[in-house]
């Protein structure tokens, strides 16, 4: 059985991207030849892993092609990197699964790839079932039908040439109602989302994400605390995110909520890009500003210094991060949103709070903090993610499957 593996970047350019790559990683290291194809192909982190839309001016065409068709509100609409690349290379592979498409990667490639073999698709967004927004904010179109996309400027509802959210929502619920591809959802958040706007020719398949626990299995959280010349016995709380001022992540309610808390002295981790504003309301507390991390030992070096993690996140599929602070043995301390309460629960490895709602958050964060149990649930959460999300579970539901898609395509 040979695989393709078929996402937007490596694992720099996103969660979704760092689990395609890892389960690349894992079916090689398996025995189960696999390759990695990557759109946003700046550098080749493994031998495995190569371009999607191929080199020269093939790689020109494909750009060329969402670069125009994005300017006229047609995200995606050409399957330019089929035509060009995978056509000529698909006989290669037994089983192609895409992950990431948002911007990039064409749901009519997906289409044309299923009449051919075996295709799956992990949806790590909403834009799988959207008219093209990663994340509807609260907006409920895309259940009935997308039009007037609101992410949009309203002056472009009135120019067919830019709000194309109607005919690109009925190519999506058109792909997976007709097309012969198993979704997988990583959470049962996100397949009752998709379940509102799409029906599927092939019932969908959850399978929870994993991450690589070892980078989190060689150092102590007293060594990392050294490492970060952070004082013995002293409480540490760590908030992370890409861009910590996006404000889907949530890193207002996390500030107010360390403020709220700043008599009990928490040195606070800022992991990610951090902007002044950001900076100027966390006057008072003492922090150590990380910065963004790419390196899996220095992130796992980072978290296990921590004894807590604030994750406000407000839009959330599933939470790789959640899953680094657990295996890094942090309680997590945050909202209960999407997929999150399918990883944490609150009083066994975290405490979860309603979304946005400030004032459970601070007293969760106080609970948190004074509690004598804290270390207990810490331990807890390392269990869970051992016993629950580990590489080998994640691979071989995949290798599962994908053994039943062959048996039966």
């Amino acid at each position: 059985m040979k695989i393709a593996v078929i996402s937007k970047a490596n694992r720099n350019g996103g969660g979704a991207s760092q689990v395609a790559e890892d389960l690349a990683i894992w079916l090689n290291k398996a025995g189960y030849p696999t390759d990695h194809f990557i759109a946003v192909f700046d550098q080749q982190s493994h031998s495995f892993q190569k371009s999607l839309y191929g080199k020269g001016l093939r790689r020109k065409l494909c750009q060329l092609s969402h670069r125009t068709t994005k300017k006229f509100g047609l995200w995606e609409i050409l399957p330019a990197e089929y035509w060009l690349t995978l056509n000529h290379i698909i006989d290669q592979y037994d089983i192609i699964h895409f992950h990431d498409l948002y911007k990039h990667i064409s749901p009519l490639t997906l289409a044309l790839t299923s009449q051919r073999k075996p295709t799956f698709f992990t949806v790590h967004d909403c834009s799988a079932f959207t008219g093209g927004c990663l994340y509807p904010q609260g907006c409920e179109k895309f259940a009935s039908q997308c039009y007037q996309c609101p992410q949009l400027p309203q002056k472009t509802w009135k120019n067919r040439l830019r709000d194309h959210s109607k005919e690109i929502h009925k190519i999506k619920r058109w792909l997976a109602r007709q097309a012969k591809i198993q979704y997988i959802f990583p959470s049962a958040w996100i397949a009752q989302q998709a379940s509102l706007s799409l029906s599927f020719k092939i019932p969908p398949v959850i399978i929870p994400n994993s991450i690589d626990l070892d980078p989190f299995l060689h150092t102590t959280k007293r060594e990392a605390q050294i490492a970060l010349d952070i004082p013995e016995h002293r409480k540490v709380v760590v908030i992370s995110a890409h861009y910590l001022a996006d404000p889907r992540k949530g890193a207002k309610y996390a500030i107010a909520a360390l403020q709220s808390c700043r008599h009990f002295s928490p040195l606070v981790l800022i992991v990610g890009h951090c902007d002044d504003e950001l900076r100027a309301s966390l006057k008072g507390l003492e922090i150590k500003e990380i910065g963004y991390i790419e390196n899996s030992k220095e992130i796992a070096q980072t978290y296990l210094a921590a004894d807590i993690m604030l994750f406000c996140s407000l839009e959330e599929v599933f939470g790789l991060t959640v899953l680094e602070a657990m295996a890094a043995s942090c309680v997590i301390v945050g909202f209960s949103t999407g997929g999150v309460p399918e990883i944490i629960k609150t009083g066994r490895n975290g405490i979860l709070v309603e979304t946005a709602n400030q004032e459970s958050l601070n007293q969760a964060l106080h609970q948190a903090l004074t509690c004598s149990n804290l270390e207990s649930m810490a331990e807890q959460a390392r269990k869970d993610v051992e016993n629950k999300f580990a590489p080998n579970i994640f691979l071989r539901r995949h290798l599962e499957i994908y053994r039943m898609a062959l048996n039966n395509y």
